[in-house]
């Protein structure tokens, strides 16, 4: 009987300390997960007005790159991202590729390019943004200079490698003479209903009685 005890004592004390091994084991094997997910956790969101300022010295970066010529290509293989597409003002599609050897062989190339009345909006993570914009300046393209005075979305990526780069654009064209903000425009479309409203008023007022 006692023999008996002593065994079955033996294999409680053995079972005891095989399952807390076990259980040590487990939770060292957990721990990185733990810590990862405890870490990404508590990560701060990314302050907004800190993104936004990112992209736009990317977007200030690459207007002197593009009036830069040749002498720019080298930063714009870094802007532009692999994938990058563009949809120019004539429907044509772009890639990085192709935009990048119409700079090289000077058939395409820029005097004076301006980005204006920049509109950002940031994606809450932090790693992404849509970009509109007036774009203004002369543009060369197989020799023969025109005005640019277009309105330019891009769509913009950050990774950790490569930070912001462009990911997609789509060009069109404005008609009929330069750009006008929405303000601006609204305040003058008012003004000119005033004066139209102010002739029609004078059309219908009654001539002054002759004097007898």
């Amino acid at each position: 009987m006692k023999r008996i005890f002593i065994t079955l004592m033996t294999l409680i004390v053995a079972s005891f300390f095989t399952s807390c091994g076990g259980s040590g084991a487990n939770t060292a094997s957990n721990k990185p997960a733990n810590a990862a997910a405890s870490n990404a956790a508590a990560a701060p969101a990314p302050d907004k007005a800190t993104v936004e300022a990112e992209v736009r010295k990317t977007m200030d970066d690459f207007n002197a790159a593009l009036n830069k010529g040749t002498e720019g290509i080298a930063a714009l293989e870094k802007i532009y991202s692999d994938e990058y597409t563009l949809v120019d003002q004539n429907g044509a599609v772009q890639t990085k590729a192709s935009r990048i050897e119409a700079i090289k062989t000077g058939k395409l190339k820029w005097e004076g390019l301006k980005f204006g009345d920049l509109k950002i909006k940031t994606h809450p993570a932090g790693d992404g943004a849509i970009v509109t914009g007036l774009v203004t300046g002369k543009m060369t393209i197989d020799g023969k200079t025109e005005d640019r005075n277009s309105m330019v979305t891009w769509v913009l990526g950050k990774s950790k490698d490569k930070g912001w780069q462009f990911m997609n654009a789509q060009i069109t064209d404005i008609k009929g003479g330069a750009a006008k903000s929405d303000g601006k425009a609204k305040i003058e479309d008012k003004a000119k209903m005033e004066a139209k409203a102010e002739d029609k008023a004078s059309d219908k007022a009654p001539a002054p009685a002759a004097n007898k």
